[in-house]
């Protein structure tokens, strides 16, 4: 990722993110940083001074790009079913990294809620944005008393077909549990 016209503190983030996804927050140094960007370890403790710095500004960039994703999702779908739909579509496009590192949110969660409950916090504000966007979508489909948990139930469909699916290493459960998301999804729309 070279770094000549780019702003340096989105090059270490972009990294860091990336790492923490690939390796884990805990197995990720500055000196793995430093190798994937180009940018020297003193370069990104300026920037950063300690690990859990560059996780919260990580984790906000996140957060933000979330928020950007949902908004587009909102703006491009006229139906409610159609949105919940692109959620899918998501967990469908991403079979072969679910695969291969678990959800991004999912494994940062299970890592930090061990031994870091404080980041951790933090880092569940991902699942947060998430099932706000999903229960508003299923309130416009159905009681609103039955939402939040179809909410719950869609991320936890998800959560449990990336654990799965990394388990075993293989994006075919990803793709089956998918058609079974849909069928769940059609099921309950049609109640």
């Amino acid at each position: 990722m070279p770094i000549k016209g780019r702003n340096t503190r989105l090059v270490i983030l972009d990294a860091a993110g990336e790492l923490f996804y690939h390796q884990g927050f805990n197995a990720t140094s500055y000196a793995d940083i430093a190798e994937q960007t180009g940018v020297g370890k003193g370069n990104i403790h300026y920037h950063f001074n300690s690990k859990n710095i560059l996780l919260e500004a990580t984790v906000a960039r996140r957060l933000e790009n979330i928020r950007k994703l949902l908004e587009q999702w909102t703006l491009d779908c006229v139906m409610p079913y159609d949105c919940i739909n692109r959620f899918i579509d998501m967990v469908e496009n991403n079979a072969d990294d679910l695969s291969r590192y678990g959800c991004p949110m999912g494994t940062l969660n299970d890592e930090l809620g061990k031994n870091n409950r404080e980041l951790q916090h933090a880092a569940r504000q991902m699942f947060d944005l998430f099932l706000r966007w999903l229960e508003a979508r299923f309130k416009a489909l159905m009681p609103p008393e039955s939402a939040k948990e179809h909410a719950e139930q869609l991320m936890a469909m998800m959560q449990g077909t990336g654990v799965m699916a990394h388990a075993y290493n293989d994006p075919e459960i990803v793709r089956r549990q998918v058609k079974a998301m849909r069928n769940w999804l059609a099921n309950i729309c049609e109640k």
